[in-house]
């Protein structure tokens, strides 16, 4: 026992330390990212935390335990990647994010530099389709939903009943004193936009699309 411990290159136990933190650190970030800038909910739970923080630490060690042959590391990492779950990712957003956490993990590997690079550019990227989200929906342009059974409201005020749109199933709310409040829940913009269309223009007061996730 004694032997073992003066073998150990305390070192390199270091530098392998701090790398191992470098990938959790930058998983975890990523996490934070994510959650603060497009409030996300389903990210703040114990079992995601652990997602975040050791997915990238595997994907280190994969490509550095079988570093010498590259092929055989990445194959191994497409492996792992397909394990089917028996909760089904039901959002293609979560997928990419997986894979940006492996690649995280690989990317820490080849260069330390490069990775901190990597998650910079996600950074702008996260930001920048937050700004275009708001923008967008600011304009009435686009609709953008990180979850895809989040529901969009679509609130009509007009100053004409629309007696056509009281079957609707969309139609959450109806109320009339001297004008009409119609307020339509989806999760599919498309039946919105056609629900907005059957209302007379030159009737309508205001309308508004909100999303809550």
């Amino acid at each position: 026992m004694t032997s073992i411990l003066f073998n150990v290159d305390f070192e390199l136990l270091a530098d392998t330390m701090k790398t191992f933190l470098l990938c959790s650190a930058l998983g975890l970030y990523i996490r934070f990212l994510i959650s603060f800038v497009s409030n996300q909910k389903w990210l703040k739970n114990y079992s995601q935390f652990l997602v975040f923080a050791l997915l990238p630490l595997t994907g280190y060690m994969i490509t550095s335990v079988i570093s010498n042959n590259i092929a055989l590391s990445l194959g191994m990492v497409g492996a792992l990647s397909i394990v089917r779950f028996r909760t089904p990712v039901k959002n293609p957003s979560e997928l990419v994010i997986y894979f940006i956490l492996i690649t995280l993990g690989i990317v820490v590997n080849v260069n330390g530099n490069l990775a901190i690079n990597f998650v910079l550019f996600i950074t702008i990227m996260t930001v920048l389709t937050e700004i275009y989200k708001f923008v967008s929906n600011k304009l009435n342009l686009q609709e953008f939903s990180f979850n895809e059974d989040s529901k969009i409201y679509l609130k009509i005020h007009t100053s004409e009943e629309n007696s056509s749109v009281l079957d609707y199933k969309e139609l959450n709310h109806f109320s009339s004193d001297g004008e009409y409040l119609y307020i339509f829940a989806s999760n599919k913009r498309e039946a919105l936009d056609t629900i907005l269309n059957s209302f007379d223009k030159n009737k309508l007061i205001s309308h508004s699309l909100d999303i809550a996730n």
